[in-house]
């Protein structure tokens, strides 16, 4: 193995159990004018004034009878005040729960039916917390004196999965990414991702208020805006999606944004992205982008270092954290030899504690010695690193064929003309499924058609075999509340078009 491939593992990572709130205190005892907060509006909070926010959040909570274990679902705003109250519940020993604003209301009410949670806390128009008891019956789950976060993600039978974490998780995948990124004292996390899963307020709010960081909040998203105040306040770290990284570069390109980024890293997963998208980031961002893996039930598990060579950055998604094991299965859950293709199992500190009852409980994919089972398939090389090669349920089947979208994805991201893709099943009577591709076009470029798109995916080698039979262009892809592309509904624009072409058809 080369000189610049030779793992090295990061040396004196230690983390504890402590909550949110006693870690951010001791910051804030300390040095309580320190900036905290930087928010949409460019005002800026000292940890005094977060502190203040949370210490009457804290009394309102008590005085309806929050304590130890209690769930409270917040509506997660990305605002000092939302902070204030992840603050006052992390003080009481209760669970932070957040939900999206955005999230539509079958799903609320299924979170409201099922969460047995004492307190929902909304923003009111004055940007003040809103604080209300419930009635309902409070969840008896007796996992719930261990729990600081309920994440909650999609799941597979229309309800959500409340994803149950203990703050020791929290700590170990935070301090994992600064140790990863070499933060320094002062560098700025870049508040990029909703706070409304386990990751997306794990790696914005828990990261910098638990370790003294400053955190810049972006919202809306605004890529040249995102680079502007990146520069402007000194961030070191951010987590996003491939989108958010694409329309970073296009700003650049566009030439609505120019400079150095001082991130010294950016972790980035999710969904499909190019190599050339990780030589554009270093060339046109002066950014080191870090595709990470991990999903809500195991935050951040695995990574890239600044200082892998960029072969690796490019075509991998890293190693796992140190106390972190990552192998692939197979169908009978036995652990595959190494660059062999299979389910990924992953083992370690930031492993969930399980769903929520009522919210997926029962539902964990585990196998016997305690590998949670992701649902991703995964070869991990001899040198130990992990690369994520497709979604077992994203699988389309076609006439008895089983076709992988990823391989698909990956061979059309490389056409010039499209920026962003996903490949969808649509329903066909004989077949079952068929394969199509959705696409948003770069900016100025020509539109293609299925048969340029067909062209492109020989000369890339790709069988025939898995070439999709529709293409749909749309001017914006459908993207999850964490700006994921969003599959689901993805799926259904794409069936609703190849059934209006069918129909049109038979009246020409």
């Amino acid at each position: 193995m080369p000189e610049s491939s030779v793992i090295t593992p990061i040396e004196g990572l230690v983390w504890g159990d402590d909550r949110l709130w006693p870690q951010f205190e001791a910051l804030a005892r300390t040095a309580p004018e320190a900036l905290a907060l930087v928010d949409s509006t460019d005002r800026l909070w000292s940890r005094g004034e977060l502190r203040s926010i949370a210490q009457n959040a804290t009394e309102r909570l008590r005085a309806i009878g929050i304590g130890e274990g209690a769930r409270v679902l917040v509506a997660a705003h990305k605002t000092a005040a939302t902070l204030g109250a992840a603050l006052a519940i992390s003080a009481l020993g209760a669970i932070f729960c957040p939900f999206s604003p955005k999230l539509g209301t079958a799903d609320l009410a299924a979170l409201e039916e099922r969460l047995g949670h004492a307190a929902r806390i909304d923003a009111g128009d004055n940007g003040q917390l809103v604080i209300t008891a419930t009635t309902a019956p409070r969840s008896s789950d007796p996992r719930n004196r261990d729990i600081a976060l309920i994440g909650f993600t999609s799941g597979t039978t229309g309800v959500p999965k409340g994803v149950m974490h203990r703050p020791g998780a929290l700590n170990y995948a935070t301090r994992a990414c600064a140790a990863i990124a070499r933060l320094e004292p002062g560098d700025a996390i870049l508040g990029i991702v909703p706070m409304d899963s386990a990751p997306g307020f794990t790696f914005t709010a828990h990261f910098a208020l638990s370790l003294g960081h400053p955190l810049v909040f972006v919202d809306p998203w605004i890529p040249a805006k995102a680079l502007a105040r990146a520069e402007q306040y000194r961030c070191g770290w951010a987590i996003a999606v491939p989108t958010h990284l694409f329309t970073m570069i296009e700003a650049v390109r566009l030439g609505v944004w120019s400079g150095r980024l001082p991130l010294r890293a950016m972790a980035v997963g999710g969904s499909a992205m190019t190599p050339e998208l990780i030589v554009d980031a270093d060339a046109l961002l002066g950014l080191k982008v870090l595709r990470m893996f991990g999903m809500s039930e195991c935050m951040g598990h695995s990574s890239n270092h600044p200082g892998h060579p960029l072969d690796r950055r490019q075509q991998f998604d890293g190693i796992p954290f140190p106390g972190t094991e990552e192998e692939a299965f197979d169908s009978e859950l036995r652990m595959l030899p190494r660059g062999t293709r299979g389910q990924a199992g992953v083992r370690g500190p930031s492993l969930f504690a399980g769903y929520a009852d009522g919210l997926g409980a029962g539902q964990e994919r585990m196998t016997p010695d305690g590998f949670y089972l992701t649902g991703d398939e995964i070869i991990r090389d001899d040198d130990g690193f992990v690369r994520v090669v497709g979604r077992i349920k994203d699988q389309i089947i076609r006439g008895g064929f089983n076709i992988d979208p990823a391989e698909i994805e990956a061979a059309l991201l490389r056409h010039p003309a499209i920026a962003e893709v996903a490949v969808v099943a649509v329903p066909e009577r004989k077949l079952g499924e068929q394969v199509c591709a959705v696409c948003r076009l770069r900016p100025g470029a020509s539109a293609i058609d299925l048969p340029a798109v067909l062209d492109h995916l020989s000369a890339q080698g790709l069988s025939r075999k898995k070439w999709p039979e529709h293409l749909v262009l749309v001017d914006t892809m459908a993207v999850t509340s964490t700006g994921k592309l969003d599959k689901k509904a993805m799926a259904a624009r794409a069936t609703e078009e190849v059934m209006r072409r069918a129909r049109s058809l038979k009246t020409a």
